[in-house]
């Protein structure tokens, strides 16, 4: 019997040590891989609705990143779909499909975008410690207290 709970401890124990040396730098909700995924998977699709400026591939990308502006993505990404579609020193979309640019480029290109546009408040690709969305202290539920002293409530 007390050999069965070694072994058991001894697996636990390797299993733990395996995920603690395989730590992620990046944080728990952080969605870019699962971005870069969704955009080589629809990449076509997503082509025509940033050509146009809306769509419902669009409105999954956003909800994935967790943007909070919707719209201004939309005219954002078509305002700059030539860089992202381009391939490198090509000025237009249409060249970018002959030239074969990959999807894995172009998903790596829309997660920066997406990352580096700050306005767009894309929550889930915030990488930085102090802007997450579960970060401890930093979401306050219920009123303030200058809400309260302004009803007529007790400091």
């Amino acid at each position: 019997m007390r050999g069965r709970f070694s072994l058991i401890g001894a697996f636990f124990a390797v299993a733990f040590a395996a995920g603690c040396a395989g730590s992620r730098s990046t944080p728990v909700g952080y969605a870019g891989d699962d971005a870069r995924d969704f955009v080589r998977e629809h990449r076509a699709e997503l082509e025509k609705e940033i050509g146009t400026g809306s769509g419902p591939r669009l409105y999954d990308l956003a909800v994935l990143a967790g943007c909070q502006d919707v719209y201004k993505l939309n005219r954002r990404l078509h305002r700059n779909q030539e860089k992202i579609f381009a391939a490198s020193g090509e000025a237009t979309a249409s060249a970018a499909a002959s030239a074969g640019v990959s999807d894995a480029e172009v998903g790596d290109r829309v997660v920066r975008f997406l990352t580096d546009a700050r306005e767009l408040r894309c929550l889930y690709l915030d990488t930085s410690k102090d802007h997450g969305v579960w970060v401890a202290g930093t979401r306050h539920v219920g009123p303030t207290r200058a809400q309260v002293l302004q009803r007529g409530g007790t400091p």
